[in-house]
């Protein structure tokens, strides 16, 4: 399995059932349109799922809250065009997960749809988006920014310095900077 050196490790117990299960089912089951990608594979969104579900370990959210931030994870990437910035793969990729669930009679979750759309934009509109919708409750607003959090923690693939801290919302976030380098350094390691 990917990632077993770091899963075996005794931080990562708590979550490693839940990232076994969400990264077999990403692998079986979720298409990406760009499979070949530098930047944007299947790597990438697992080290986000593993990140997110340790950040929201840590914050002690709940299974359901969990399983959104694993949703959101596995789908947030695999409707890109290009490795570019690609404004609007995030509203792609919540179609594809949105219509993924009906089509699979899978629970629909409507957190997973926004943080999953408004992960590729500035924090100012997917937070103001989120607080609008009459669905959701303000714990919506901490997934965004938890996952927001996970996937820019996974910057560090694009270089050393790709990575502002300053923009990380979490104080968890902040406790995994090293975390999240030494994850993309274990997982090139498998990779080559």
């Amino acid at each position: 399995m990917f990632l077993d050196n770091i899963l075996n490790d005794h931080v990562c117990q708590p979550i490693k059932k839940s990232f076994e299960q969400w990264y077999k089912f990403m692998e079986e089951n979720i298409e990406f349109w760009l499979p070949d990608s530098e930047w944007h594979t299947i790597t990438h969104c697992a080290r986000v799922l593993l990140l997110a579900l340790f950040i929201g370990h840590q914050k002690g959210l709940s299974d359901e809250e969990m399983d959104a931030l694993g949703m959101a994870a596995i789908f947030h990437d695999s409707r890109r065009l290009d490795d570019g910035i690609d404004k609007g793969h995030g509203g792609r990729a919540a179609e594809y997960y949105k219509d993924y669930c009906r089509e699979h009679d899978l629970p629909y979750d409507e957190q997973t749809y926004y943080i999953t759309y408004y992960h590729d934009q500035d924090d100012s509109l997917g937070l103001s988006e989120i607080a609008k919708s009459p669905s959701l409750s303000e714990r919506a607003l901490l997934l965004y920014q938890i996952f927001k959090d996970a996937d820019a923690l996974d910057r560090f693939r694009l270089g050393p310095d790709a990575l502002n801290v300053n923009f990380l919302r979490t104080e968890e976030a902040h406790g995994l900077v090293d975390f999240a380098k030494y994850l993309l350094q274990k997982s090139r390691e498998i990779n080559s």
